[in-house]
């Protein structure tokens, strides 16, 4: 069968901490479905496998079993993370001892960036590099690179919306993700650790296609419920359009759960009693920090005092109406004992408000050439570099007081003041863990193993956060 393979490339190393809870992650890489879908309409039989953290050798033994060795088309791979690119280095080796004259395309936004020439002298066995969002272009690439034509052309290529409604039939193992449904891209908020940061904020996805999509995309079983991720770098929904959303949802009698991820000063709080009430149960929300001076540093906000006040009558409004917030703590350059303390003050005060915490230190990605003058800006509050543990990744010190290690076991705790293990599994399945993970087996992962978690595993809470800041 001549099809093509659309690759999401796994990882040899782990961005967290490297343990079987970490490795249960099932992310799906929703950029290359739109690719596959798009693919699809043009007429074409694609395929996507991931390799999460599997060996480079499973992977391709799964692409065999769907008879790669049988195809001439382009073998389509994309790089989600600079952590991707010793598995996808391998990956490419046992693609070319397999089929030797298959042409491997290259692509991965964020991680290939304006250095087309750089990533190809990281994966030099790649034969095509493509930079930026390809969805306009990618049926050019294929055909371009191919002697075959796709079944059909009936759907051109400038009729394809904006966001195309994924083909969820299209990747292997389908029945195992938590959707993911792309309802908006750009951010363009300007904060400085964000690459979209310059990028316009284009409208949300009309609810009507939305809608459609979802239809198509839930499936029931008894696996765990599918509750869909409405992905955006910014959610920022008007009440016309959660009217609209609320109305074609009763109207076609859907019943189902979805998240969301937003700024705090970006989501009107008036609008959460309806937002509930179209399914909206988990809300992660980038709060960052709620040191002045931090969010600040940031440019995060320039009235960071309403930047918080807006933030806890959004977490509290929520928690009325039943929806599960989940917030972000990114430590910064400059971080100390007082700005991390005043952090954990005000989670301190909204605890009963929030179901999970997540924190990390600041994580410096890209090649050197484009990074060199953020890494200088944070530099000017009293970072340094601390080592790269591969291409494309600085890890810092954060500051005279606070170096990279420390920041890890900071964040580590600040997590387990405010997330019991409990929590941290329904926020993971919700999005995130295989729908045939169950809670008992996650319970046997822990007790198979000795791991710093990121979760308290005694639902207790300890004072060990104090003793790593003040030890």
């Amino acid at each position: 069968m001549n099809r093509i393979f659309c690759i999401s490339a796994g990882q040899l190393i782990v961005k967290k901490t490297d343990n079987k809870i970490s490795r249960r992650n099932r992310y799906l890489n929703y950029g290359l479905l739109s690719l596959a879908t798009i693919l699809k309409q043009e007429g074409w039989n694609p395929v996507q496998i991931h390799g999460h953290f599997e060996s480079p050798s499973i992977t391709l033994q799964k692409c065999i079993s769907l008879g790669f060795n049988y195809s001439s088309l382009p073998l389509l791979i994309s790089v989600p993370s600079f952590y991707a690119i010793s598995w996808l280095n391998e990956f490419i080796e046992l693609v070319k001892e397999s089929n030797p004259k298959v042409k491997i395309i290259l692509g991965g936004r964020w991680v290939i960036g304006n250095r087309k020439d750089l990533m190809k002298k990281a994966v030099p066995k790649a034969d095509i590099v493509v930079a930026g969002i390809a969805d306009s272009i990618i049926t050019q690439i294929i055909r371009s690179d191919s002697s075959c034509h796709p079944i059909n052309l009936s759907i051109k290529s400038n009729q394809i919306n904006q966001y195309p409604s994924l083909d969820y039939s299209l990747l292997v193992e389908r029945h195992l993700y938590q959707p993911s449904i792309e309802v908006a891209r750009g951010c363009g908020m300007g904060c400085s650790f964000c690459q979209e940061k310059d990028e316009k904020l284009l409208p949300l996805k009309a609810p009507q296609v939305l809608i459609e999509e979802i239809k198509s995309t839930i499936i029931r079983d008894e696996l765990t419920e599918m509750t869909p991720y409405f992905e955006a770098s910014m959610f920022v929904p008007n009440g016309k359009w959660v009217d609209e959303f609320q109305l074609l949802r009763n109207k076609y009698n859907l019943e189902f759960k979805w998240r969301a991820e937003g700024r705090v000063d970006a989501i009107n709080s008036k609008h959460i009693k309806k937002l509930a009430q179209t399914g909206l149960k988990v809300l992660d929300l980038g709060l960052e920090s709620a040191s002045l001076q931090q969010l600040t540093r940031m440019s995060k906000t320039k009235n960071p005092e309403k930047y918080l006040f807006r933030a806890s009558d959004l977490i509290k409004n929520a928690y009325v109406h039943n929806i599960n917030i989940k917030v972000n703590i990114l430590l910064s350059a400059g971080e100390n004992e007082e700005t991390i303390s005043e952090t954990l003050d005000w989670l301190e005060k909204h605890r009963e408000y929030i179901k999970g915490v997540s924190v990390g230190p600041v994580i410096v990605f890209g090649w050197s050439s484009n990074t060199k003058e953020y890494i200088k800006e944070l530099a000017r509050y009293g970072a340094s570099i601390s080592h790269s543990p591969a291409l494309g990744i600085t890890h810092l010190n954060l500051s005279d007081e606070i170096d990279y290690e420390k920041s890890i076991m900071i964040s580590k705790e600040i997590s387990r003041q405010f997330m019991g293990a409990e929590d941290y599994f329904y926020l993971k399945s919700f999005s995130y863990f295989s729908r045939d993970y169950r809670y008992e087996d996650f319970l046997a992962d822990i007790s198979s193993e000795k791991s710093d978690y990121s979760f308290n595993n005694a639902l207790t809470i300890t004072n060990r956060l104090l003793n790593v800041m003040l030890g």
